[in-house]
């Protein structure tokens, strides 16, 4: 059976911001976090990368080409795992394994969170990772235009549960700041993609 991490819980990543609003360093909850969002972060990566015909054993890590035929076997040929393209696909099927837009976030971290030694440090690295987002190039845009927040791939709960969630953590002055960035992208851009919507709905 081929699992995956899971996300984390809203209470959880709720508790660690409010114990830094209030200058309070957990130490063990920020490595819990930090822990939890790097073991997801990976199978993202490792997600992504199968999708794109490149399997990872899961037993020893050897790759595996694919066609994308779901009765396709993928047999490993450094060891004895194996299973068909079709159940490794449905084992992450619609569960925000999928790197998308912002895979660069998620890889990110990945690179970085070993090299932090202090809370502060690993604290700065998951504050900027939930305020990650996907993004598409479009012509008429000078700017990356910013839809979906990262978030919803680590954090419990649907998007727009996700996205209010963010939106109402206590933070402090610091974490305010990375805060504010991301409103002005995300919301901004999700505040525009409903009007869109309600338009299209009227002129139909």
């Amino acid at each position: 059976m081929i699992k995956w991490s899971p996300r984390v819980s809203q209470q959880k990543i709720r508790l660690l911001y409010e114990k830094d609003a209030k200058g309070i360093i957990d130490e063990e909850l920020i490595d819990d976090v930090a822990f939890s969002f790097f073991m997801r972060c990976q199978d993202i990566m490792t997600v992504t990368e199968a999708s794109q015909g490149k399997v990872k054993c899961i037993k020893c890590e050897n790759i595996i080409l694919h066609k994308w035929n779901k009765e396709e076997t993928l047999k490993c040929k450094s060891c004895s795992w194996e299973t068909t393209w079709g159940t490794y696909f449905k084992s992450y099927q619609r569960k925000q394994l999928h790197g998308g837009t912002a895979l660069h976030a998620f890889e990110n971290f990945v690179a970085k969170l070993p090299k932090a030694r202090s809370p502060e440090e690993k604290m700065i690295l998951i504050d900027q990772l939930i305020h990650e987002a996907h993004q598409w190039a479009d012509a008429k845009y000078k700017e990356p235009v910013f839809t979906r927040p990262a978030a919803v791939n680590i954090i419990k709960g649907k998007m727009r549960e996700v996205m209010l969630f963010l939106d109402q953590l206590s933070r402090n002055q610091e974490r305010n700041e990375t805060h504010n960035k991301w409103a002005e992208r995300v919301l901004t851009w999700d505040r525009y993609a409903k009007e869109r919507i309600k338009k299209k709905k009227k002129n139909r």
